[in-house]
């Protein structure tokens, strides 16, 4: 069954003192954010002979909650794999991971948090985080979207940001730009995303360009930050929507200080419903009210 995708809005803001335009594919149907555009070739592909979709990575991945989604609509079963994790979050799952055992997946844990080397030809493997050149496709339909609408609105030189963990979606997208694609670093630094750039796609004509602060290297990935947390909050506040924990408040936090005289058009690549497991590790550590 092939899912029919939507297009999704442009909605401008402004925050600390700047205009931005938010591409608001957080709200794409039936599955948001980035996750969305990297299923979309999986989607138009005939999986009748395929039993089984088999993953793995982090205990509350977008992926895995994307992956979860789209092998319940198509009535495959799907295998995830991670390493240990608190006895608590086993016991009582919370989060992404309780949203993906809600949609029927099958939760393995290993050692090396990996699956099997060899797997039933009936069962397709996908890369941690969905990073396959199988997902140009759908970020490619995401640059036509920003293609045609800094055509009718006259933004011819804009900027195009958006946080990276595998930096696929940056670097497909800037395959079909024309406009400059930015991108923040949140797992590593500069030269850990230039390495997964060069790694998925070693011939590539242009890169995106890294927009890195220093002092981000003190927030290290996954771990809560009192500053993560603030911007969280006064984005909420000021602009009325929900943005992600660990991607988005440290490309925000990047963002607020960084010079550029463009229109910034920033992609809001969902994970949203990741908020609450983070939510409750702040509070856990008192650092909510």
């Amino acid at each position: 069954m092939q899912i029919e995708w939507q297009r999704s809005t442009f909605d401008p803001i402004s925050f600390a003192g700047r205009n931005y335009i938010i591409k608001r594919d957080d709200l794409l149907l039936p599955i948001g954010g980035n996750k969305a555009r990297k299923l979309y070739h999986l989607s138009q592909q005939d999986l009748s002979n395929i039993k089984a979709i088999v993953s793995f990575g982090g205990a509350q991945s977008n992926a895995m909650l994307a992956l979860s989604q789209f092998c319940k609509s198509q009535n495959i079963a799907f295998d995830y794999y991670t390493r240990a994790v608190p006895k608590w979050l086993k016991q009582k799952p919370l989060g992404n991971l309780a949203h993906a055992l809600d949609n029927d997946m099958q939760w393995h844990i290993s050692q090396s948090g990996f699956p099997p080397e060899v797997l039933d030809e009936s069962k397709l493997l996908i890369p941690q985080g969905i990073s396959m050149p199988e997902a140009e496709l759908g970020i490619k339909k995401l640059a036509e979207e920003i293609q045609q609408y800094c055509a009718e609105n006259g933004l011819g030189d804009s900027a195009v940001v958006l946080p990276s963990g595998t930096g696929a979606t940056a670097l497909y997208l800037q395959q079909h730009l024309t406009q400059t694609v930015y991108t923040v670093p949140c797992i590593g630094n500069a030269e850990t995303l230039t390495a997964l750039f060069k790694q998925l796609l070693p011939n590539a004509q242009r890169y995106p360009t890294i927009v890195f602060d220093a002092s981000s290297e003190l927030f290290r990935f996954g771990k809560p930050h009192i500053e993560l947390l603030a911007i969280y909050q006064q984005l909420l506040e000021d602009t009325g929507i929900e943005f992600e924990l660990l991607y988005d408040a440290k490309a925000w936090l990047t963002l607020i200080n960084w010079p550029c005289d463009k229109p910034i058009i920033y992609i809001h690549n969902g994970g949203t419903s990741g908020n609450a497991s983070m939510l409750a590790r702040y509070k856990r550590l008192g650092m909510t009210q």
